[in-house]
């Protein structure tokens, strides 16, 4: 009881982190994003400056100039292509643009800045001159592109884009579902926060001169003398002549692209199999305006690792940081079931997606409503084929206020039943640790209970339901054997005691 009320606190106070992080710090930056930028060119136009340093060091300036404004824009097109492909479930686009040409992009901007850093410092005459912000905005960008290939490169985490586009989508139709992001890796988590407090710092610095510059250079001749009689006229124009129609025209266009995006979210499923898919919920998801539903959501929140088709074949399945393959949900051959014939049933399924598996790789999905929730179930039941009946509930009992049971004998039915293969300490290591094979015959460890590697959840009713139930889908039967008629319930409810207070770690 202590375990659930207190994971009940947690996750209370998750959702409310989750809801200010992803659900109104990005508005606040957006706002400072577009506006500051304009009072500046209103009130200190003549401060819209690069503060220029090209006439020192500038053989080593190209070269970091080059690889950082050429990779800047390989960045913002990649992207922007990438919101655009993961709004709409292209898996190609996000592939080819997000994927190759913002990792290219990425290494050229990484390069260019570490080069520009390294200028600043050792060229006097660069360093006499340069300001804070010279320096911070480097110290924003190193950390948000590295943890971005990080990701790529080491961890291997891909489809991500995925989660994030559906959730910038629904920013900027100002319904926020700041639960999509909830299901993110921590370290992408940490590079979108840092993304988002660049964009926030970015129209104070320097680099506001981004709004005007990159498009002023294609339409105004290589030695521009229309500027020192209209470029700071106080007056607004829309006529492309002054920095301040480029402001406004520029803000416009990525307005407009952000919210075009917009209008298509929860299309995603249009461009997968799941279109076939039936039942996905209430229906609402249609709406761009209503929480993503059906297939929709499942491309968001679960393609990137169980694939479009549902196979385990995603973009990031063969991360380093799962434990185990993601499950192909069309075999249906689900690990923790509840029922007395190892098939799972709705209830779950819905189990798993709500309390995940964190220690194999698969986050919680907790913050999910449970209308959302119902609909990931049935694209997992839709894309489970030839799916059996299955059979019934394993009846989990009151938790008794006493066994009977003493700590002593408790122990004895741990050793008796467990030990082989959960080793006397719980540490997974036991004699038979290494001959449980999966119906894919690749050899699957026993839970770490000692490090609290459980995979559902540590709660009682949990933990009896596990032992109770077993787990299904063994190359020979059960991966751990059912418990159900082999021990009363007074003996399991002692072994879930025994586990919680000697066991598993508090």
């Amino acid at each position: 009881m202590f375990r659930r009320k207190a994971r009940a606190v947690r996750l209370g106070r998750v959702a409310i982190v989750s809801r200010f992080l992803w659900g109104a710090v990005p508005y606040v930056c957006i706002l400072l994003f577009f506006v500051v930028p304009v009072i500046r060119m209103a009130t200190r136009p003549y401060e819209w400056s690069t503060r220029a340093s090209g006439l020192f060091n500038r053989q080593y300036l190209g070269w970091a100039s080059n690889l950082f404004h050429w990779g800047l824009v390989m960045l913002i097109a990649a992207h922007l292509m990438g919101l655009a492909g993961g709004v709409l479930g292209i898996g190609w686009f996000v592939d080819v643009f997000f994927y190759w040409v913002g990792m290219v992009g990425g290494f050229m901007t990484l390069t260019g800045s570490v080069m520009t850093l390294i200028r600043r410092f050792t060229v006097p005459e660069v360093r006499a001159m340069s300001q804070s912000d010279d320096y911070l905005v480097h110290c924003f960008i190193i950390p948000i592109i590295g943890l971005a290939l990080y990701q790529v490169l080491i961890n291997r985490i891909f489809g991500v884009s995925f989660t994030a586009s559906a959730w910038i989508a629904s920013l900027w139709t100002l319904s926020p579902q700041p639960e999509l992001m909830a299901s993110a890796n921590l370290l992408n988590k940490l590079h979108v926060l840092l993304a988002l407090a660049f964009f926030a710092y970015l129209p104070f610095t320097k680099i506001v001169h981004v709004w005007t510059f990159p498009i002023n250079y294609f339409v105004r001749p290589y030695q521009s003398m229309r500027t020192v009689r209209n470029r700071f006229k106080k007056q607004w124009e829309f006529g492309l002549r002054t920095d301040k129609s480029f402001l406004i025209y520029a803000m416009g266009l990525l307005a407009a692209t952000f919210l075009a995006a917009g209008t298509q979210l929860g299309r995603a499923e249009s461009a997968t199999p799941l279109a076939s898919v039936e039942d996905r919920g209430n229906g609402e998801h249609d709406s761009p305006t209503h929480r993503l539903m059906g297939g929709a959501l499942y491309v968001s929140q679960c393609a990137r690792c169980h694939g479009y088709s549902g196979e385990g074949d995603g973009a990031g399945a063969k991360s380093q940081l799962f434990a185990t393959t993601p499950r192909d949900l069309t075999a249906g051959h689900f690990h923790f079931v509840g029922t007395d014939n190892g098939v799972s049933s709705s209830e779950d399924i819905s189990t798993v997606i709500s309390l995940g598996l964190v220690s194999a790789g698969m986050p919680e999905f907790s913050q999910l409503p449970q209308e959302q929730s119902r609909s990931l179930v049935a694209v997992v039941e839709q894309l489970w084929e030839e799916r059996p009946e299955p059979g019934q509930a394993v009846s989990v009992p009151p938790r008794p206020a006493s066994t009977g049971i003493s700590d002593v004998e408790a122990r004895r039915v741990f050793e008796m039943n467990c030990m082989a293969c959960h080793a006397t300490d719980g540490r997974g290591d036991g004699p038979l640790s290494t001959v449980t094979l999966d119906w894919q015959n690749d050899l699957v460890a026993p839970a770490d209970l000692a490090s609290g590697a459980v995979k559902v959840s540590d709660d009682g009713d949990q933990l009896y339901l596990r032992i109770a139930a077993g787990i299904g889908a063994g190359y020979t039967g059960y991966l751990m054997p059912s418990f159900d008629e082999a021990l009363s319930p007074e003996e399991i409810w002692a072994l879930v005691g025994y586990l919680q207070s000697e066991i598993l770690p508090d």
